[in-house]
């Protein structure tokens, strides 16, 4: 974050679980700004949305490895930096 970062994509356990550490990270993070989008590091599996997560703020990469989530996570944040709006493009592309 000192260093200008927009966005975190995490690569979770399946299916987007963090450890506590990890989680009060993210959560700092996204109180200051920054974008948090859970994806996977398994080679398949999905991160579905949760009551929990979007009270959070973070943004669900559904079936997108962390790789490709980072990609649309980049090309995202050059329209908008609105957590729904991302959301948005994350589950139609």
């Amino acid at each position: 974050m000192a260093a200008g970062a927009r966005a975190i994509v995490s690569a979770s356990l399946p299916p987007g679980v963090t450890t506590p550490g990890e989680t009060d990270a993210l959560l700092e993070a996204r109180r200051r700004g920054v974008l948090i989008v859970l994806s996977s590091r398994a080679g398949s599996g999905r991160v579905l949305p949760r009551t929990i997560l979007r009270e959070q703020g973070f943004v669900v990469a559904d079936n997108l490895t962390p790789q490709k989530a980072r990609v649309l996570a980049m090309l995202a944040l050059t329209r908008t930096d609105d957590v729904a709006e991302v959301q948005r493009m994350f589950d139609e592309y």
